[in-house]
């Protein structure tokens, strides 16, 4: 297994782990110009596990300017590893990739998110000397 940076050729294997990770059929049209915008991120980071040929995983990590730190932090927006590479080593390669770019550019913090019913995710995250420090509250808006 390896991790490098995401690039337009894995657009079908990422459009099929994205919608793995949905838990339903997205819009590839959609997906591919999202897909698009996102790599041509200067503040993105995104990255894909690679086993036998195959995307096993992708994070996409975002480049934040914070008022109260007065210094860059780096949010994990997106984190998912594909069901059978769980508990493999996958999770923890991307994010030591994504740790070595945030440092490299100035971040201070890294920041994630978890849903409170995702208690594998917190643990990974627990393993990885991250630290509860905030709720967080979601509103739809469509």
């Amino acid at each position: 297994m390896y991790v490098r940076t995401a690039g337009q050729t894995d657009l079908p294997g990422l459009y099929e782990l994205c919608c793995a990770s949905a838990g339903r059929k997205l819009q590839q049209d959609v997906f591919a110009q999202i897909f698009k915008a996102v790599c041509a991120d200067s503040q993105r980071r995104l990255v894909v596990a690679v086993e036998d040929e195959q995307i096993v995983g992708y994070a996409d990590l975002q480049i934040q300017v914070l008022l109260s730190d007065c210094a860059p932090a780096a949010v994990l927006s997106e984190f998912y590893v594909a069901q059978p590479y769980r508990g493999t080593g996958v999770g923890t390669g991307m994010l030591i990739a994504l740790t070595g770019q945030a440092r490299a550019v100035g971040c201070t913090r890294l920041l994630a998110n978890c849903s409170r019913v995702n208690l594998k995710s917190q643990a990974f995250l627990d393993r990885h000397g991250f630290v509860r420090v905030q709720h967080r509250y979601e509103k739809a808006l469509r």
